[in-house]
């Protein structure tokens, strides 16, 4: 099996035409052609995760973050992304990225997952045309926002959590927005959530969640995506077979949880 592969089986459930226009997901570094016996599935890529991959000989790295999000004018080798790239070439390791294509995926994406995890029933989209990118359903036992964050911590054991609003308002309908999700506050009050779960709550987006009475826990970007880690190693697993090994991650990549990057 060859990196070209595992792409085709990874694009068919999240393809690329379906990430935002200003991502950049694919094939990053690396070629298609190389042979491939161990995949290493993670969140972010970093010095602590390329140990990882050279640690368990994996040849391809599957993130969910880009490692080249902007392009590249220069490649500098004393620059973290730089680095970085150096060390997938010089180790003929090869890097894909699926991303807010990923985010969108119904089947396996950072909503899909996060919601069967906290129980989410009844499921629709939160964002109009957007099938997987965000949810909105019920939680029908987490019926105040100070259990339903309290299932958030059991969870997703978050570095940090912040709640928005009351602790004992109702919290039957609720909203999923992973990662960077604060500026889905909105769009949750749109769709009569009386809760949002997300990352990354910006303070005008606290101001706005209370001025439109929906409550918010934020659990932070890390914590709200890592769960589809392990998703796409399991839809992984189940179409490679025996000839590729799958290997999930196990570095903490959240930095606000200290440890290694």
């Amino acid at each position: 099996m060859v990196v070209g592969d595992i792409i085709e089986v990874l694009d068919a459930v999240a393809p690329p035409e379906t990430a935002q226009e200003w991502d950049s997901v694919g094939l990053q570094v690396g070629t298609a052609a190389g042979p491939v016996s161990t995949v290493l599935v993670c969140l972010d890529v970093t010095d602590a995760v390329l140990d990882e991959a050279a640690a368990t000989g994996a040849e391809l790295i599957v993130a969910h973050h880009p490692l080249i999000f902007r392009p590249l004018t220069a490649v500098l080798t004393d620059r973290p992304v730089g680095r970085m790239v150096q060390r997938l070439l010089c180790a003929g390791r090869s890097l894909f990225v699926a991303h807010t294509n990923l985010d969108a995926a119904p089947e396996i994406g950072t909503a899909a997952v996060l919601g069967e995890l906290l129980g989410l029933g009844d499921p629709s989209p939160l964002l109009p045309g957007e099938p997987g990118l965000g949810l909105v359903g019920e939680i029908a036992d987490a019926p105040t926002v100070a259990a339903l964050a309290e299932r958030v911590r059991e969870t997703l054991r978050p570095a940090r959590l912040t709640i928005v609003g009351s602790p004992e308002r109702a919290a039957g309908r609720v909203a999923l927005m992973p990662g960077a999700g604060g500026d889905a506050v909105a769009a949750a009050a749109g769709a009569d959530a009386d809760a949002l779960v997300c990352g990354d709550l910006k303070h005008h987006d606290a101001l706005e969640a209370r001025a439109l009475g929906v409550a918010v826990i934020d659990a932070g970007h890390y914590a709200t995506e890592r769960p589809v880690v392990g998703s796409i190693a399991r839809h992984l697993r189940a179409r490679v077979g025996e000839d590729v090994r799958v290997i999930e991650s196990t570095v903490v990549t959240d930095p606000f949880a200290g440890g290694p990057t």
